[in-house]
């Protein structure tokens, strides 16, 4: 499992891990049969791919502020 997920507080995920569990997220919320739960599910996996996101976004940024 993966250290993020086991609330290691100085564990940080990479944007490649937070995408591959959000599609772990859209492959599990399709096994379910409770609407309720798929959309969790969905949610889930969006917020990690914003989370992604934001972690490429935050990165290049910080790039850019070296070089310039």
């Amino acid at each position: 499992m993966l250290a993020f997920l086991k609330g290691d507080p100085d564990a940080t995920a990479s944007p490649r891990e937070l995408r591959a569990l959000a599609v772990w997220y859209r492959e599990f919320a399709e096994r379910t049969q409770n609407p309720v739960i798929w959309e969790a599910r969905i949610r889930t996996a969006e917020e990690l791919e914003t989370n992604a996101e934001a972690l490429e976004s935050h990165a290049l940024q910080s790039a850019e502020g070296a070089i310039g």
